[in-house]
């Protein structure tokens, strides 16, 4: 996918590249967990890329997403900011009780697009994290967002999607115009042991509501 996000002549750019959860992996040797009901075995999320461009203005400090709730599902995390890593990857937090927020896209209190926050579904050394329980989740479920202003901002769910990766719209997920939403992604699906790799994404997409 290709998005690109310039505000203007002129502006300088600084290319990217994403294509959220396009392998959850572990390393060579790992031992599986098991599959639990819902498939989840050792792994951990990688993020392959692809280029999206970004100005110099889309990059101006913003109040960064600091923690995530979702009640209902028992999730409760820190967010952390990440962009890429040398592997030319979106970074996630090597803890998978910890979220990554895509730190080039949109915040909370951006007034427009989408604020991706992704995490690991699970890790043979650590168990299954949090974001596993997205595969439950229901539209009308309440997602709490709290930033580094010290502002809460509440969404509510509107859409649960497992797609395989080899289909998933990302474009469409990481709009950075349109109404304020949160997307939520981690990955799901069947896991395979040959290749240690997942065969889907889990998207939870949720309305601001304040």
């Amino acid at each position: 996918m290709d998005i690109t996000r310039s505000r203007g002549a002129g502006a300088a750019l600084v290319v990217i590249a994403l294509l959220l959860l396009a392998g959850c992996s572990s390393a060579p040797g790992e031992k599986s967990l098991g599959q639990a009901s819902f498939g989840v075995s050792a792994s951990k999320s990688t993020v392959t890329v692809t280029n999206v461009a970004l100005s110099i203005d889309d990059l101006a400090p913003v109040a960064q997403p600091q923690t995530l709730s979702v009640p209902a599902l028992g999730i409760d995390m820190l967010v952390e900011p990440h962009g890429l890593d040398d592997q030319g990857q979106m970074a996630l937090p090597e803890s998978v009780f910890a979220a990554a927020w895509y730190q080039y896209g949109s915040a909370p209190a951006s007034g427009q697009g989408s604020t991706v926050i992704a995490a690991h579904v699970d890790s043979r050394t650590q168990g299954v994290g949090p974001f596993a329980a997205l595969r439950t989740a229901q539209p009308g479920m309440e997602v709490a967002l709290t930033d580094s202003a010290g502002v809460t901002h509440r969404y509510r769910i509107t859409g649960v999607e497992r797609i395989n990766k080899g289909v998933v719209p990302w474009d469409e997920y990481f709009s950075s115009v349109g109404d304020s939403r949160l997307v939520l992604v981690t990955c799901g699906g069947d896991f395979i042991e040959e290749i240690r790799n997942y065969t889907d994404n889990y998207i939870v997409t949720a309305e601001k509501v304040s």
